[in-house]
């Protein structure tokens, strides 16, 4: 009879052992989680910018080309335009 109780307590102490690892373990998992979480949010922040940006030099380009005409000279201000900008922004974001 002796030995039951004492193997009843090693098994409490041993999932006691477990389940505090494993707790410890899920709340790491969960802060990682979070800051990728928040990476991920301020990345897509940043997208949601640029992609409102390209809108509005698009929209540009098509008032230009209603006004003006088609003429290649108009896509071709347009793309150094638009690489200008790209290169300023990677020239600014190495800065920071």
């Amino acid at each position: 009879m002796d030995t039951s109780f004492i193997h009843a307590d090693i098994f409490f102490y041993v999932t006691t052992i477990a389940v505090v690892v494993v707790g410890a373990a899920f709340t790491v998992v969960l802060i990682v989680l979070a800051k990728v979480l928040s990476d991920i949010k301020e990345i897509t922040g940043h997208v949601k910018d640029e992609a409102a940006l390209i809108r509005e030099d698009i929209g540009n380009l098509r008032s230009d080309i209603r006004h003006e005409g088609f003429r290649l000279e108009r896509l071709w201000s347009f793309f150094r335009t638009i690489t200008k900008k790209k290169k300023s922004g990677t020239a600014s974001s190495r800065s920071k």
